[in-house]
């Protein structure tokens, strides 16, 4: 018997928006602009990116939490997440984002404890002032702030098999790890999955993950 264990992304992905990014664009200013744009052409890693993006940043806890109260997940992912329960698949969120708004938004939608979050850690600093914290950095790849590939990797040596759902480019390591990948459609990982031949399925949302999941874990 195939044991299963599903890895998820957060924003934009378990999440309806890239929650970290409208957060910047949000509580920050045009830097946050040039900041991912350095990213995405390689001059700088995730780590860096995040904490640069943190620097530039002025919100408090309260302010944060409203703004993470607003968010959405997207609409089928808490029936995905019951459906993998009840056939005893593991559901996990692995981020290169930060767990306060994660844990927040999760909660306010009632995802049970079951699903466990994996992601860089946010500290409030005086007033106004937030800074990253970075607990799995050491063992992931060196340019990711959480390796997603990291999570994949650990997971399989749990003996599982791992199906990893994302759509961005810090989606890169989990999805090469994986044995089955999920790129969202029109979005950065389902061209880097096209560019590199690396098997997948495109998905619009998790009801479409779900449908095909169904068929993907049924005993042969």
């Amino acid at each position: 018997m195939v044991n299963w264990k599903v890895i998820c992304d957060f924003d934009g992905t378990t999440a309806q928006n890239d929650v970290g990014n409208l957060l910047f664009r949000t509580f920050a200013d045009e830097r946050c602009f040039d900041i991912v744009k350095a990213w995405k052409a390689g001059k700088i890693n995730s780590r860096e990116c995040l904490q640069h993006e943190c620097a530039i940043a002025s919100v408090n806890e309260r302010q944060l939490a409203s703004f993470a109260d607003s968010q959405q997940l997207d609409p089928f992912f808490k029936e995905f997440v019951e459906y993998c329960r009840s056939h005893k698949i593991a559901v996990g969120i692995a981020s290169d984002g930060l767990d306060f708004y994660i844990e927040r938004i999760a909660r306010k939608h009632g995802l049970p404890a079951a699903v466990e979050i994996r992601a860089n850690h946010l500290v409030f600093a005086g007033e106004s002032g937030i800074r990253a914290e970075f607990p799995y950095f050491d063992s992931g790849c060196g340019q990711c702030g959480n390796c997603k590939g990291y999570h994949v990797r650990q997971a399989q040596a749990d003996g599982n098999r791992v199906i990893y759902v994302g759509d961005g480019l810090s989606d890169r390591c989990g999805a090469r790890a994986a044995d089955e990948v999920f790129a969202k459609r029109e979005r950065d990982l389902l061209k880097f999955c096209h560019e590199n031949r690396l098997p997948h399925h495109e998905y619009d949302d998790f009801g479409e993950v779900l449908t095909k999941i169904k068929d993907l874990v049924k005993p042969q």
